[in-house]
Parts: C-alpha cells; structure tokens; sequence
C-alpha cells in the first residue's frame, strides 16, 4: 500500500534547465517515503561564463519549490555552487533557506566537501567532463578547502546535453586513464556527468573510492534529513561502508 501523501518526506531540488541526471539519480538512490520536486534554472553551457546567468534563477526556483512545502531544498550544481571562491557554497545555501521562507538548504559543493571528509580522502584524483576555465575552477575549489588535487582531467564538453550523454562505460574508462597512483581517490564533478553510474566499476577496478556530485548530493540530502540511507549498486558511499 502507498504512503499517505502526508506522510511523505518531500525533497525541493533545484536543477540546472538542460540537466537530465539529477532526477534519475535521485530514483536510481530512492528511500521509501521520500519524493523527490525539482525547479529549473537556464543553463546550456558547460563553462563558467554561464552560471552567472544561471544563478539569477535562483530567487525564483526557491521560492516555487518553498509553496510546496517541501523539507529541504538542494541546489544541485557544483559549479554554480562554488562558482565565487571558498564559502560561497555556505552563503548561497543561506541565501536560498532565506529565498524560501527558512526551508533548509545545501548545496552540491558543499556536500562534495563533506562526503570527502567523511571517506576520509584528502590527496584526490579529480575527473570533470569540464573545459579547461571549469575544471580549474573545481580544483581551486578544493585546493581551496584543504584537499591535495595529485591529478587532473577533464573532458572538454562543450554544452551540457553533451556531457549529459557521456556514456557510462567512457567514464570509467577516462577515471582508470586519469587516476593518480598516490591518490586515495576520486571526485567525479558535474550534476549532470553520469559518474554516479559509474562509481562501482571505478571503485572495483582501482580499490579507491569514489564520490562524484550526485552522489555526494543525496548523501547530502539524506544527512540533513536525519535519514540513514544505505544504498547498493553505487559505490562505498551510500553503501554506508
């Protein structure tokens, strides 16, 4: 029998206009009882000149998923989340929280540091589908907040569709190509790279972990909502090992 409509636990996700992987992910990783509402915000680049842009939808989306009475809001992109230096992940989900009315917030990048710091991984190997300006701003980011970056790659898509239709098995392939020996894993970036998918081959290939951006999104989600998720087929993670 299904939940009361009442009774469920509603989850208000902000997802860049052109992303087509947040939502799957959030499904693939879903807890009994949790639902999942999303609102857009333009975006069709791949590169930091667009989050700008972007981010001037962000008044609006917060304030359309707030009328749905929802318990939490995650802004789920990484780049738009860090795109103004170290903390400005914090401030952004303080100034959404406030945008809806005092609903609770996290952000994708904040979430990524703190899956990082929960795994333990400090010297990282870190994979972006990224031009050149984007993944360096990533791994500044880090560097930022006291993470070793040994190894960097990034994909060069041009436009989100683009890395939205990166196939699973060409991850994999470009992590076990780009993996720094002394690293003790990998951060996978983008909301809308499909490395959440990838994770178990990656991690049963090298032995190291890894934590990509949706993944460490609903862990994120899941924490701020006091909700011991423990979810197979997708790295160590959200296995909870």
């Amino acid at each position: 029998m299904d939940t009361a409509k009442d009774d469920w636990t509603k989850i208000g996700v902000m997802v860049p206009s052109s992303n087509t992987s947040v939502e799957i992910d959030f499904r693939r990783a879903a807890l009994p009882g949790v639902s999942v509402h999303s609102a857009r915000m333009w975006l069709t680049g791949s590169d930091a000149d667009v989050l700008e842009r972007m981010n001037e939808d962000v008044e609006t989306a917060a304030h359309h998923l707030g009328s749905a009475d929802v318990k939490l809001l995650v802004y789920a992109c990484t780049g738009g989340s860090l795109l103004k230096g170290i903390g400005y992940d914090r401030a952004l989900a303080k100034e959404i929280s406030e945008k809806a009315g005092g609903i609770p917030a996290i952000t994708t990048s904040t979430a990524a540091l703190e899956a990082l710091e929960h795994l333990g991984l400090k010297r990282l190997s870190l994979l972006t589908p990224y031009p050149a300006t984007m993944t360096r701003m990533v791994k500044e980011f880090l560097e930022g907040n006291g993470y070793e970056v040994l190894s960097v790659a990034g994909r060069g898509h041009g436009s989100n569709l683009e890395i939205g239709a990166d196939p699973v098995e060409a991850i994999v392939d470009f992590a076990l190509s780009n993996q720094a020996a002394e690293a003790d894993g990998f951060f996978c970036s983008c909301t809308n790279w499909r490395s959440m998918a990838a994770a178990e081959a990656i991690e049963r290939e090298t032995g190291k972990p890894v934590v990509t951006s949706n993944m460490a999104t609903i862990w994120g989600a899941y924490r701020a909502l006091g909700l011991g998720a423990k979810v197979e087929g997708f790295g160590r993670l959200l296995r909870g090992d």
